[in-house]
């Protein structure tokens, strides 16, 4: 009895469920990943599951060689736990059980809400439904557009195989890839790179901004709301600022961008921009470029998607948030103002506390790493944060295996633990593993401090 209450005080959050069920999900794939029938050469249990962690947490962020060193059924399940972790489990519980007429729980519901950083639990029912419809479209249409590329190239069964996989993985802002140099001999393919750019940014949006898009052009919606316009409006500055900005920093740069003719180097700027958000393909060996340009991604990795979507990072209206913060404040104004709507302070504090906790957490594990695995502090930084946002761009091993590869068990379990914080939220990892207080409603007199 004393065992029951403990277990229902300790789930007593959705918080805590996520880490709890998510990070059981991480063990028994890597267990199935470590079976002798899912992969072809002989691999260590803490690879099997750091692929397992990466998997699920969506961030592509490789150990082993996926397409040589995992079986058919090996890379089944890889693309079974990306898909997991792309959609959630909850989102996964609850479609079939409403497929086969069961009843949500008021409780479920809210995790669900939760789970998807859905506003509030009405009409979240309909919400989840058309989260599958989005997600059954996008990827079908996805496998369509790439396997016109593929079978070119390969029989009719493997293009379309490839198609899906990378269609699944583009999606859901994973990065695995089923060829060894990721997508690099497609650098010049305009249809698979913008194939795989726009359904990294469908999936990256977040499925709220989807369902918007959907209730509007149907009618049902009178207008975009100030989240939904914030989103598309940091995102698209960022991809813009992010291919010029990639292109600046690599001029004259013959062993990165410059290696490439002038129509590869804007192609290849714009995917980067985009793929180092929180999906974590490449066309481009990464270890040739800048350390100038690999700050500058690691600071595009560090905002990542935006919430409710696939992909990790602080979330792109944290990052909004706080600049909208920092500019009123310069101009002597106390709120923040977005399309005539005022920003609860609540959030803006949020923000700040995300933006804190996360910025101290890479530098911490960052600096570790550096002196654990005897890098360089950009290499460490830059497979911090790649873990931490769930992204999976690495500059270790010409670009076929990530970074981590090389590490020793200590420095890969660090790595695993970084993805499975950025999977269910630096906020949410905190608040899992502390008891939460009630709001105090008596104020203490104010003081002054010196700032």
């Amino acid at each position: 009895m004393e065992i029951k209450k403990l277990l229902d005080r300790f789930f007593a959050t959705p918080a805590r469920i996520f880490f709890t069920v998510y990070l059981t999900i991480m063990f028994i794939g890597g267990v199935i990943l470590y079976l002798p029938f899912s992969h072809t050469k002989k691999i260590t249990f803490i690879d099997a599951l750091f692929t397992s962690f990466s998997a699920v947490s969506d961030t592509g962020l490789i150990v082993l060689d996926t397409p040589n060193d995992f079986t058919l059924f090996g890379k089944v399940i890889i693309l079974a736990l990306l898909q997991l972790g792309g959609l959630g489990y909850m989102s996964f519980t609850t479609f079939f059980l409403l497929t086969f007429g069961q009843k949500i729980s008021f409780r479920d519901r809210l995790i669900l809400a939760e789970s998807l950083n859905y506003p509030g639990v009405s009409g979240l029912i309909k919400f989840i439904k058309r989260v599958f419809f989005f997600v059954i479209l996008f990827e079908l249409t996805g496998t369509l557009l790439i396997f016109i590329s593929l079978i070119k190239k390969f029989d009719f069964v493997e293009a379309l195989w490839l198609s899906f996989f990378h269609a699944v993985s583009a999606f859901n802002n994973a990065g695995f890839s089923l060829f060894s140099d990721n997508l690099v001999s497609f650098r010049g393919d305009y249809l698979v790179n913008f194939t795989v750019a726009s359904l990294i940014i469908c999936g990256g949006i977040g499925f709220f901004v989807l369902n918007e898009f959907y209730l509007y052009y149907k009618g049902e919606l009178n207008r975009i709301s100030t989240h939904t316009k914030l989103v598309l409006g940091t995102s698209i500055y960022l991809i813009v600022f992010g291919s010029i900005a990639v292109l600046i920093f690599e001029y004259n740069n013959y062993k990165g961008l410059w290696q490439c003719n002038w129509q590869e180097r804007i192609l290849t700027a714009f995917f980067t921009s985009i793929s180092a958000r929180t999906a974590g393909f490449n066309t481009i060996d990464l270890s040739g470029f800048t350390d100038a340009t690999l700050s500058l991604i690691s600071s595009i990795m560090f905002i990542g998607a935006s919430p409710g979507s696939t992909g990790g990072g602080i979330k792109t209206t944290t990052f909004a948030v706080i600049i909208l913060a920092i500019y009123n404040y310069i101009k002597g104004s106390t709120t923040i103002n977005v399309n005539f709507r005022r920003i609860n302070e609540e959030q803006i504090y949020k923000a700040l506390v995300i933006f804190s906790i996360s910025f101290i957490y890479i530098t911490l594990v960052a600096l570790y790493l550096s002196k654990l695995e005897k890098i360089t502090f950009t290499q460490s930084l830059f497979e911090t944060i790649s873990a931490f946002s769930t992204v999976g761009l690495s500059v270790g091993n010409g670009g076929v295996l990530s970074l981590s590869a090389n590490f020793s068990n200590l420095g890969k379990i660090i790595i695993m633990a970084t993805m499975f914080i950025g999977k269910i939220g630096i906020l949410s990892f905190v608040m899992s593993l502390t008891s939460q207080k009630k709001d105090i409603r008596i104020k203490s007199p104010e003081t002054k401090i010196l700032i």
